[in-house]
């Protein structure tokens, strides 16, 4: 299977979130995260393929609240147990991608200092 990410993932991240669907908030957990995307993977099926989100997570040294609009890529059932579904984020404010990009310099940061 041909690689589709065009933005390099940081792992092992993790962050607890919810994402909101259908007005509806729903725990989970945000994991390969990139400037341009993640999955969530939860103890509940997740949004179909194509479906809007907004995912909720605190971020970053002080723990910024951020909002961040996506659209579901995919979903399925976990090898772990549970479900898991990737998402590209989408009309993400400045705001929210200096957050993200922070996040994300910050976890290759501290990774190269213990590499």
């Amino acid at each position: 299977m041909a690689e589709k990410r065009q933005k390099e993932r940081i792992q092992p991240f993790v962050a607890a979130c919810r994402y909101v669907v259908d007005g509806q908030r729903v725990p989970g957990f945000l994991t390969n995260l990139s400037s341009g995307g993640a999955r969530i993977p939860s103890d509940v099926e997740g949004p179909p393929p194509g479906a809007s989100i907004t995912v909720e997570v605190r971020m970053g040294r002080q723990a910024t609240h951020v909002r961040l609009p996506a659209t579901v890529r995919w979903e399925k059932p976990s090898d772990r147990g549970g479900f898991v579904f990737g998402m590209s984020f989408d009309g993400i404010g400045a705001d929210e991608q200096r957050v993200l990009d922070y996040v994300i310099e910050e976890f290759r940061r501290r990774a190269a200092q213990l590499a």
